[in-house]
């Protein structure tokens, strides 16, 4: 923590020298980052910042993780989404890093009014695919890979993944349609709330063109973990209210869906605690996976 602290604090003093923080303290969230919640008093009163700083693991994706997601949050705030605006980059030990504005809210995955709750998540991922697809503003991303392509190394027989890469492999991707702007991990701990309305969406490290089928794919199961099938359905029903698209195909990115989890899924627990859910462990994403993956996969081959 101390060398990120210094880190912050050097990055800030370069871009806004007129700065005194007085306070640097964590901030939970997933495993794409380490977050840092900056408060300092400029100018205009007391501030607040988030300084974020990619994983290792998107350092090794991306050549420099930060500019690609500042580019991405300035487009973003451009069409209107409700992400934070970008402050600057700021050099670290390891690569670049990026300073922007507190959003007000926090993330849950124990909303108090569910129907809301799955309502605007549902509206909010619509938003998102139905921005039209400005070439010049969003030439910079790169697309899904169409087709699909096995994972290497052993598979993991427990959560059924070999069933799963065989049936894809053999029956292959269905027609895919337009491209859109895909979040690329649109789940509860990239989304902040403020006295249940939704006030931020964060965390575009991954961001890409693609099918609006497969971030859907990815939001339904992350429902299905927080708030069970049932749920998972009326986030499905009120996505397609808002966003009048093929169902078909939906069973294959579901599928894709499951792969994403498959290798490391105990690393995945770890966000819910800080997100209002500590009974959410291993076996319980386990055993939902696993029903997931088979119904998709019954779907799929119908």
């Amino acid at each position: 923590m101390a060398d990120r602290e210094a880190e912050t604090r050097k990055g800030l003093f370069r871009l806004m020298p007129e700065l005194e923080v007085t306070k640097i303290s964590p901030l939970t969230g997933g495993m794409s980052s380490t977050m840092l919640l900056v408060e300092a008093n400029g100018s205009q009163g007391p501030e607040k910042f988030v300084a974020r700083f990619p994983s290792e693991y998107v350092r090794q994706i991306f050549d420099d993780p930060a500019a690609k997601e500042a580019q991405v949050l300035i487009a973003a705030r451009q069409v209107g989404l409700p992400v934070p605006g970008v402050l600057g980059l700021a050099d670290a030990e390891d690569g670049r890093f990026l300073i922007l504005e507190f959003l007000p809210g926090e993330a849950t995955a124990a909303p108090h009014d569910v129907s809301s709750f799955l309502s605007q998540v549902a509206v909010n991922l619509a938003r998102i695919h139905q921005i039209p697809f400005d070439a010049d503003r969003f030439s910079f991303l790169l697309g899904t890979r169409e087709g699909f392509v096995a994972p290497r190394g052993e598979m993991n027989k427990d959560l059924n993944e070999p069933a799963l890469v065989e049936a894809m492999l053999e029956h292959g991707e269905p027609e895919r349609g337009r491209d859109v702007l895909r979040h690329g991990d649109f789940w509860p701990g990239n989304l902040l709330w403020q006295e249940g309305q939704l006030t931020g969406i964060v965390d575009w490290e991954n961001a890409l063109r693609g099918p609006a089928l497969a971030d859907l794919g990815i939001s339904r199961l992350d429902i299905a973990w927080i708030l069970g099938f049932e749920a998972m359905e009326e986030f499905t029903a009120k996505y397609f209210e808002a966003n009048r698209i093929s169902r078909q195909g939906l069973a294959y990115w579901d599928l894709r869906a499951c792969l994403r989890p498959a290798r490391n899924l105990g690393e995945w627990v770890g966000p819910y605690a800080s997100l209002g859910r500590p009974d959410i462990d291993e076996e319980h994403l386990k055993q939902v996976l696993l029903r997931f993956g088979e119904e998709a996969l019954r779907r799929y081959l119908g």
